[in-house]
């Protein structure tokens, strides 16, 4: 990882989840994010221990393990702090909600202990909430960008807007077809509420850094809006269970799910995309023989 500079005393460690890197008083820095388990937290020390830098604390985007996976390291050899959204922040104490979510609410397999579901817990010292806070000095804009978690948050400091996973990258949407979603309803408000913004530049974690992101929402919005549709017009022909939306979706996509992590990170999405529905009255329910299907 190198220091790459963006404006100001903001920087970010270039990887596979971009680390935001903004330095404040007496050479202390602050973190958005930490990457991918403990050597992610290795990797971040060496780079910030090279430009003379300390770390005094991260701050979450959201709890999935690509994300927060670094902070137990960063705690026990940095003692930094540790600043999360709500809910998320239950994650993080406890990983366990993360996998036993996607298992329906049951005992989890196995399979779904992976970092990237499953990191090791960290503390939450600061619960963060909409709005500014300010850390070694530092002022800090938080801004909720719900719908990739209940709380994903964004955060913005000398107008470089750090995104976290409110957007997918071009290349994202290419592969994921249908990116991971907790709330299709919250991620279509949030999609809207960046539209509001006017940064100088925006950092996605998976992605590059951008001077514009106007374009890159409108794609988003679209995928959503498209598999909404798809969504509906299936479920015009014939009830189905959810199962068989989610196979539907895939091959609709040119999807093919090799992994049962890539199940699991699917099933759940397509039920975002079900109770966004069903919310707005576009589709229902009904048990038959059993089973739960949907019907538009």
């Amino acid at each position: 990882m190198e220091l790459q500079h963006i404006k100001d005393n903001v920087y970010y460690l270039r990887g596979v989840i971009n680390i935001g890197v903004v330095v404040g008083e007496e050479k202390q820095a602050i973190l958005i994010d930490s990457g991918l388990g403990d050597r992610s937290g290795r990797r971040i020390l060496h780079a910030l221990e090279a430009a003379g830098l300390r770390p005094v604390a991260v701050l979450n985007t959201h709890c999935h393990g690509d994300h927060s996976g670094g902070n137990a390291y960063l705690v026990e050899q940095a003692g930094v702090k540790v600043y999360a959204p709500l809910y998320d922040a239950v994650v993080l104490r406890q990983p366990v909600w993360s996998t036993l979510c996607l298992f329906a609410g049951a005992d989890p397999i196995n399979e779904l202990a992976i970092p990237r579901f499953a990191m090791r817990p960290s503390p939450v010292d600061v619960i963060v909430a909409e709005g500014e806070l300010t850390v070694a000095g530092v002022t800090i804009e938080a801004v909720a960008l719900p719908g990739h978690t209940g709380t994903h948050t964004g955060y913005i400091v000398s107008g470089v807007f750090f995104l976290g996973d409110a957007l997918c990258s071009e290349q994202e949407l290419e592969n994921a077809g249908i990116p991971y979603g907790y709330s299709v309803t919250m991620r279509l408000n949030t999609l809207q509420k960046l539209c509001n913004y006017n940064c100088d530049y925006y950092l996605l974690a998976h992605g590059d850094l951008r001077r514009d992101v106007g374009d890159l929402i409108e794609m988003n919005r679209r995928r959503v809006e498209e598999t909404l549709a798809f969504i509906v017009d299936y479920l015009s022909r014939q009830p189905a269970e959810a199962s068989d939306v989610m196979a539907a979706v895939c091959e609709h996509f040119g999807l093919q799910l090799r992994k049962v992590q890539g199940f699991f990170l699917l099933h759940p999405t397509i039920y975002s995309h079900l109770s966004h529905l069903h919310n707005r009255g576009e589709i229902a329910f009904k048990i038959e023989g059993n089973r739960l299907l949907w019907y538009a």
